[in-house]
């Protein structure tokens, strides 16, 4: 009778997470795909290869992209521990701390990994469309509009991040993911592709997910959900390797203002 029990509770679990994970990507699929793609083809006579072009993907910047994503996460990890213990004030902090403990239960129960089919579901809704539909919005859309009102990509690049962060709602990450989306915005002004930002999203969350993963299935000993913080070696070490690897990057492609993006 137990044992029946018990598996009553994991058929409604797993259905439960299902329903909210296909709420997600629905939600997330017409935000940030459909509505700028239709926003680009009605108003600006553009279409989805015109920023994710695969004729200018090349394996070298590829490779670059995916060390120098891996590198700015253990960076990263520093703003992250600073962030966590900022001192709001009373009046606000209790909101924030309630924002805050319903993300992190929400993400708790949806990143309960009990088979591998779940694991490559929640991999496709939360690091492969985010990857490319929040960049779509956020750095083909935003940022490259911002670009053209001021002139100026580094502060268009920085607002962009802020409102990146900000969609997030998870203040006590504001900056470490404003970090993040400028390190987005960036690889987009560099390369005029959108498809290399693209990557360094889904490295980012995708990497993130399947730690977890093999962490619940003990495979790993790193939880990479834990505050244990990173040696400041580890990080200085890293920081040097990501602003290697930034320059050969940079020198993969031919910038005159960007034009492209303009």
């Amino acid at each position: 009778m137990e044992i029946t029990s018990q598996v009553g509770i994991q058929d409604y679990q797993l259905q439960t997470q299902i329903i909210l994970l296909v709420s997600q990507f629905s939600a997330a699929v017409l935000s940030f795909i459909v509505i700028p793609a239709y926003f680009m083809r009605k108003y600006e006579s553009k279409k989805l290869n015109f920023f994710f072009n695969s004729d200018f993907i090349k394996l070298n910047p590829v490779m670059i992209t995916i060390g120098l994503t891996l590198s700015v996460m253990v960076v990263n990890s520093l703003l992250i521990e600073w962030n966590l213990n900022i001192d709001f004030p009373e009046s606000i902090s209790a909101k924030l701390d309630y924002f805050e403990e319903q993300g992190r239960l929400m993400t708790e129960y949806l990143t309960d990994f009990h088979s591998l089919p779940y694991f490559l579901l929640v991999l496709i809704v939360v690091a492969i469309v985010p990857a490319i539909g929040e960049e779509l919005l956020f750095r083909g859309l935003i940022q490259k509009y911002l670009q053209g009102i001021w002139g100026n990509p580094h502060v268009a690049i920085w607002v962009t991040a802020m409102f990146f962060s900000a969609f997030h709602m998870q203040f006590y990450g504001f900056v470490p993911r404003m970090a993040l989306g400028a390190f987005f915005g960036y690889l987009f002004y560099v390369s005029g592709n959108l498809w290399y930002a693209s990557i360094a999203h889904f490295i980012n969350n995708g990497f993130t997910l399947l730690m977890i993963y093999l962490f619940q299935k003990e495979m790993v000993d790193y939880d990479i959900e834990s505050t244990e913080t990173v040696s400041a070696w580890s990080t200085l070490t890293f920081a040097i390797i990501g602003a290697v690897l930034f320059v050969l990057f940079k020198k993969q492609f031919h910038i005159t203002d960007n034009l492209r993006n303009e």
